[in-house]
């Protein structure tokens, strides 16, 4: 009896685990791995400093001699590129983080030391003199800046709709119906919603592909 009662709530309990694994649709969201280089003269680690002639003494009877070995250095044959190091590329992405622009607004970011994150905001304004849903209001997209040497890989996923006024908010832009239903919104809107919020994640990661490649300036006075 025991035993069946353990199976039955094993049973009962698997929907639930599987859904809580359950993974990210990629379909709805924008993801790419980038490269990224920087000037070695730069990043690279400094050398070690070159060490002295070695002086030898051999004893051979009273006589002394000493020989001196010189340290060859070794010829420079690397690429002036090398692999961004990890720290700098989430220096950057932080930096991305923290410049102001006026096409779109970044909040609520976060740094777990590899990891950048932000909520992205637009604006959102029907283009058209007789609107016939009132859906102004704004969309907003969650950003995921993640970095390893020589590269990141960013992530805008959550793209959704809320409307300024209550109960005509669309919701996921992926959703088929939106969020208030198809008879509140119509699928033009509801279409034009979609294009918006797409094209606006495509804003946002050119302009993150943009920043990405500039360093940042150092704060610190170097004398």
């Amino acid at each position: 009896m025991m035993k069946q009662l353990l199976i039955l709530i094993v049973l009962l309990a698997a929907p639930r685990f599987v859904f809580s694994q359950e993974k990210e649709d990629p379909s709805k969201m924008f993801r790419d791995v980038v490269a990224l280089e920087v000037d070695r003269s730069k990043f690279a680690p400094k050398a070690p400093p070159t060490s002295p002639p070695v002086e030898e003494t051999h004893k051979k009877g009273k006589k002394k001699k000493h020989v001196e070995v010189p340290v060859e250095p070794a010829p420079d044959t690397l690429s002036p590129m090398m692999p961004a190091p990890s720290g700098e590329i989430v220096k950057r992405a932080q930096n991305w983080y923290s410049l102001k622009t006026t096409k779109f607004t970044k909040s609520n970011g976060a740094n777990s030391g590899k990891t950048v994150s932000c909520l992205v905001t637009f604006p959102f304004k029907q283009k058209v003199l007789n609107p016939e849903n009132d859906v102004d209001g704004k969309i907003t997209m969650e950003v995921l800046i993640e970095a390893k040497e020589g590269k990141y890989r960013y992530t805008v996923k959550n793209l959704k709709h809320k409307a300024n006024k209550q109960g005509m908010s669309g919701g996921d832009v992926y959703a088929i119906v939106p969020e208030c239903g198809s008879m509140v919104m119509n699928d033009r809107t509801w279409k034009h919603i979609k294009s918006e919020a797409i094209a606006g994640a495509q804003l946002v990661i050119e302009d993150l592909k943009e920043k990405m490649k500039e360093e940042v300036a150092s704060d610190k006075d170097e004398w």
